[in-house]
This record gives structure tokens, C-alpha cells and sequence, in this order.
């Protein structure tokens, strides 16, 4: 696989709603340039934490352990349905409502990741490995901008997140979580 087709595949699979992006639209809420950086080096960081050894290393192990794909899966669930939670009872400050550190570990856990990692990386004879990580690096960077600025636009400029999108991203978050749990079974 060349470049462009991996980016393409990248980009189409990045831009569909999933955790990560749900909760880059709700941080969207009261968004300072700093914090913008700061969001978006953390899903950067995050996804090629996992896809880099991914694409190397755990391919054949979660295929001869289906129980730890499982596991994955169900540890994603469990995190999502956690963030749901939060957030339906959560303060409306952003600040409160999205942390950094909620979005690593979404984003750690992200089942998108293992894709990209163990079916989409091109092989080292296609491409460098540099270029791929790369142009990965670059993808996420442009689909995580694309939903902050999907919430900002959505949420507008109030310092405070409605109730009403609070409790719509709660539910957003519940329906990701059940379905990763049911595609662990």
C-alpha cells in the first residue's frame, strides 16, 4: 500500500464518530489555543503509541489470543461506559467534563488504533516506516482539528457545556460502549 490510499483509509476510518472523536467535540467547550495543542498532541501521541507497536508486534499475538482481543475490547467498553457516566452527572466546566488525561486513555483504548495498526500500516517494502508513521501522525492530526472544530461549531463559544449536549454526549458514549462490548462477544 502506497501513501495516499493509506492515508485515504486512514482518514475515512478516523472521521467516523467513535470515543476519541466524542470527546475532542466535547473539550471543544471554552477551547484555548494551549489547550487546542494540548488536545490534539495527546490523540497524535496516544494512537501512535499503539499503532507503531501494533503494526509490528502484536498482530500475531492477538491472533493466536483471541481472549486478549477480547480483553481489549471489553477494557475500551469499560472505560467508555465510564466517561458516559461521568459526564451525564459532570459539572459543566470543560476543564471538569474533558481531561487530558481522559483523552490519552479513550484514545489508548480506541479500537480504531488496533486497526490501523494491525490491518491498514503498510508493509516496511511499501514504504518506510518513517513515512508511514508520519502520514499517519499528520491524518489524526487533521481529523482530530475536524471534530474540535465540529464541537466549538456545535457547542459555540459559551464558557459553560448545556445540559443538554452534556446529557447527548453522555448517550453518544453509552451507545460506543455497548457496542464495543458486544463486538467482544
Amino acid at each position: 500500500m502506497h501513501l495516499l490510499p493509506f492515508a485515504a483509509s486512514v482518514f475515512a476510518l478516523l472521521i467516523l464518530p467513535g470515543p476519541t472523536n466524542a470527546i475532542l467535540a466535547m473539550a471543544s467547550q471554552g477551547l484555548t489555543a494551549g489547550r487546542a495543542i494540548m488536545l490534539l498532541g495527546t490523540v497524535v501521541a496516544a494512537y501512535l503509541i499503539i499503532v507503531v507497536p501494533a503494526s509490528g508486534l502484536a498482530g500475531p499475538f492477538l491472533h493466536r489470543h483471541p481472549l486478549a482481543a477480547q480483553g481489549v475490547k471489553l477494557a475500551s467498553a469499560t472505560w467508555v461506559f465510564y466517561l458516559a457516566l461521568r459526564l451525564w452527572g459532570a459539572g459543566s466546566s470543560p476543564t471538569e467534563i474533558v481531561t487530558v488525561r481522559q483523552l490519552a486513555i479513550t484514545t489508548l483504548l480506541n479500537p480504531k488504533a488496533l486497526i490501523i495498526g494491525l490491518t491498514m500500516m503498510p508493509s516496511v517494502g511499501d514504504v518506510s516506516a518513517t513515512a508511514a508513521t508520519a502520514t499517519l501522525a499528520f491524518v489524526v492530526l487533521f481529523v482530530s482539528s475536524i471534530w474540535l472544530s465540529t464541537g466549538r461549531i456545535v457547542l459555540g463559544n459559551e464558557k459553560q457545556m448545556p445540559l443538554l449536549a452534556r446529557r447527548c454526549g453522555s448517550a453518544t458514549l453509552l451507545l460506543f460502549s455497548a457496542v464495543l462490548t458486544l463486538s467482544a462477544f
